[in-house]
């Protein structure tokens, strides 16, 4: 009887770890995100009930994939670029913003190029689509330019940077820290940042909408409380030697090791939202809902609008607000 009461509880046992879930959380080498890999090193998911994985990419392009062939549950990245996977028939839904480049995306250009002479040519991107194409136009638009009136070539941001080194391309627009790498050793000169127009690159996180019909509403706030805990854990300075760690390892995993005032000037090019901050930016009526609306201008004016959307739709704010307005 004993040997059989052990094999029922074994087997309890064995079936809650089978049916424990995962989730597979997307992101990129990008410093702004990695309050994520915080919240995994540190167990914070752990001790909050929930299992997730995060799964670092090294292009959009790869990410993405990921996402639309089900490798992934949630991705972190540029708000924008979930409307244009929205386009593509992706079935997404953003649901929560986490932060802003805040001057980490910078358009450069060779030392000595005439900006005179932007018309008519080539500018090479990490991203074909609606976050980097809004963000250019800011730049174009000061030239008397728009979009339209330049050839837009889309590489993923090591290759994009390699192409400027060697010649091949004299505009681009890219991201720290490969954007580090075209100004220090492509010879290039940084016109335009993302701070010049605060708010233009708005990031955050997205689900598949399938996936979300089905997700327990509490394990989705449990990844949010991981997140602003990881958020407020990366803010306490004595943490800093541990977070470089985590950093050079987790964050920029397999590149070759950034010093110290690299990594604090990544930072400093970033704003990652504190609790209100963020409730400001997703509350019904926020910043969110507001970006999603002039961006839907700009792409309509511009020709580029490739399928109608309605913001409130696109975003589900639900859990998230329910989870900031009980640390705010």
């Amino acid at each position: 009887m004993k040997r059989l009461i052990l094999t029922i509880v074994l087997l309890l046992v064995l079936t809650g770890v089978a049916q424990a879930r995962v989730y597979k959380i997307g992101m990129e080498h990008w410093i702004a995100f990695s309050p994520l890999n915080v919240a995994e090193v540190k167990g914070i998911w752990k001790g909050l009930g929930v299992e997730v994985q995060v799964v670092n990419f090294s292009s959009n392009q790869k990410m993405n994939a990921a996402l639309e062939k089900k490798d992934i549950d949630f991705a972190l990245d540029m708000i924008g670029s979930w409307v244009g996977l929205y386009f593509e028939g992706i079935p997404l839904t953003i649901i929560g913003e986490t932060d802003w480049s805040n001057g980490g995306d910078k358009i450069i250009v060779k030392n000595n190029y005439d900006l005179n002479k932007m018309k008519g040519t080539t500018i090479g991107i990490y991203q074909d689509g609606p976050a980097i194409t809004y963000f250019l136009n800011q730049y174009l638009v000061q030239n008397g330019l728009k979009p339209a009136d330049v050839n837009m070539i889309e590489l993923p941001p090591e290759s994009l940077t390699n192409n400027f080194i060697a010649d091949r391309v004299k505009i681009i627009v890219n991201y720290d820290p490969e954007a580090q790498r075209a100004v220090r050793k492509g010879k290039g000169q940084v016109v335009a940042t993302s701070a010049q127009y605060p708010g233009c690159i708005p990031e955050g996180f997205v689900a598949r909408t399938d996936i979300l019909a089905n997700l327990p509403p509490d394990d989705l706030a449990k990844i949010f409380k991981g997140w602003i805990a990881a958020v407020e854990w990366t803010n306490n300075p004595k943490n800093w030697q541990e977070y470089k760690q985590i950093l050079n390892e987790k964050t920029f995993q397999g590149d070759l090791p950034y010093s110290e005032n690299d990594l604090k000037e990544m930072l400093n090019a970033t704003r990652i939202h504190d609790p209100k901050t963020q409730l400001a930016r997703n509350k019904n009526g926020g910043g969110l809902q507001t970006y999603l609306k002039n961006l839907k201008e700009f792409l309509a004016a511009n020709g580029l609008l490739k399928k109608d959307y309605n913001p409130e739709e696109l975003f589900n704010n639900k859990v998230i607000v329910e989870v900031l307005k009980t640390v705010n």
